[in-house]
């Protein structure tokens, strides 16, 4: 095994753990032919909201407003999965990336697809229930 080290000037990245092919081949299953029409953020014209320059304080609550459009959307599913396998930047399926990459350590460690994605998935829909 050779030890790595950093280079002069060099970004370190954080070590985000690869797809499993059974993981992968679950997250494409959930994507749907044509999602993105379907999408509540379909047509909406400020996109910068979506895409935070770092996750800073500041940045945190400008993603607020594109999470919570996200609650709802019919898609959802599908905007996560695919956010997940095609590794996107920005705010997908009411995730930032650093919530992909927990969503993709834990399914590293074996967790399956679907217990993953509950968290996100549900959690919106479980917070309205309690509060009607």
């Amino acid at each position: 095994m050779t030890a790595r080290r950093q280079v002069r000037g060099q970004l370190l990245l954080p070590l985000v753990p690869g797809l499993s092919r059974k993981s992968r081949a679950s997250l494409v299953q959930r994507i749907n032919v044509g999602w993105q029409d379907k999408a509540y953020c379909a047509g909406y014209l400020d996109t910068d909201d979506f895409y935070p320059d770092d996750e800073t304080a500041r940045d945190i609550r400008r993603t607020t407003d594109p999470k919570d459009m996200c609650a709802f959307c019919p898609v959802v599913q599908s905007c996560l999965a695919a956010a997940i396998v095609a590794d996107e930047q920005g705010v997908w399926g009411r995730t930032t990336e650093a919530e992909r990459d927990a969503i993709r350590e834990k399914l590293a460690f074996g967790i399956d697809v679907d217990s993953a994605l509950s968290v996100v998935l549900d959690g919106p829909a479980a917070l309205w229930r309690t509060a009607a």
